[in-house]
């Protein structure tokens, strides 16, 4: 892998991971023109896939979907980690639901040990601890809490946690062999027949939609799903999974910084160190390495 391109691959995570961080901020918005949280996720999975068909289909005349056993796995994955998430939120604080479904860049570092044979190489374990360290300073729970931690919530954020790693990691072989925009797309289907069933009740909410609930939904389809799965499917094709998810921890620290320009929320001094940090662990996961740890197995297949 050449300095450019493991460069590249590094900016299309950042970017995927400041597209996901509008999700707090358009939720906000999607709630202050009266939808429910169900009815925002179910409309954003929606219209990401039309969104897709109109790009795929009637733009670009490719193939829409990619069937295959391990992207439906993704799409599974993605979609129960989201929906696992959403469920722990209710149960645990955002403080403590954020510091366990950010660990998934370290389980991401030790499973591609096994499963891809992966080298860690110093930087990236030091850009681990410095990313963990990070992010329980973003996540408030330095401050104490008199309240115990709902055990229920604690599962699932664990089973988030899990299925975001494990779609990380699937993503370094599909992208080996598939395009990221079909990909998002049967990523996309998959989780609309899965939410659908989950809330049943909200697909009837499409026929009654505002001009104003249409263009919130549908920014949270282009920016949220569309835009960040894509990105980061096609920054894992560059660089892995190990460092792709570590470079992704940036979405807190750009979840802080739209609060504040945009919600005109505080920042505090030790979420400002604590983005210094998740920053310093990014830095230290885009430094380039030996040629032989940089080439991701998936994507070495690819050559072959």
């Amino acid at each position: 892998m050449t300095p450019s391109k493991e460069l590249k691959g590094s900016l299309f995570i950042l970017f995927s991971a400041l597209m996901y961080a509008t999700l707090p901020v358009l939720v906000k918005m999607a709630y202050a023109e009266g939808l429910s949280p169900e009815s925002t996720l179910f409309l954003r999975y929606l219209f990401s896939f039309l969104l897709l068909v109109v790009l795929l289909v009637g733009i670009k005349r490719e193939p829409l979907l990619t069937v295959t056993p391990l992207v439906i796995a993704q799409g599974v994955l993605l979609t129960a980690g989201g929906l696992l998430y959403f469920f722990a939120l209710e149960y645990l604080s955002a403080g403590l639901a954020t510091v366990i479904f950010f660990a998934h860049p370290a389980l991401v570092a030790i499973m591609g040990t096994v499963i891809y044979k992966e080298s860690l190489a110093p930087q990236v374990l030091a850009g681990l601890a410095l990313a963990l360290t990070g992010v329980f300073l973003l996540s408030g729970l330095h401050n104490g809490s008199s309240s115990p931690a709902s055990g229920i919530g604690i599962v699932y954020a664990l089973l988030a946690c899990l299925c975001y790693a494990f779609y990380g990691l699937a993503g370094q072989k599909t992208v080996a062999n598939g395009k990221p925009l079909s990909i998002t797309a049967t990523i996309a289907l998959v989780a609309i027949f899965i939410v659908g069933p989950v809330y049943p009740q909200e697909a009837g909410v499409v026929f009654h939609l505002t001009w104003r609930q249409l263009l919130v939904t549908t920014s949270m389809a282009c920016f949220n799903t569309l835009m960040a799965v894509l990105f980061f499917l096609k920054g894992l094709q560059q660089i892995g999974a190990t460092r792709a998810t570590l470079i992704s921890t940036a979405e807190p620290v750009f979840c802080l910084i739209l609060a504040y320009l945009i919600l005109g929320e505080t920042l505090t001094l030790k979420e400002i160190i604590g983005s210094g940090m998740v920053l310093a662990s990014m830095f230290l996961a885009i430094r380039p390495k030996d040629q032989a740890q940089l080439e991701p197995e998936g994507v070495k297949q690819e050559h072959l």
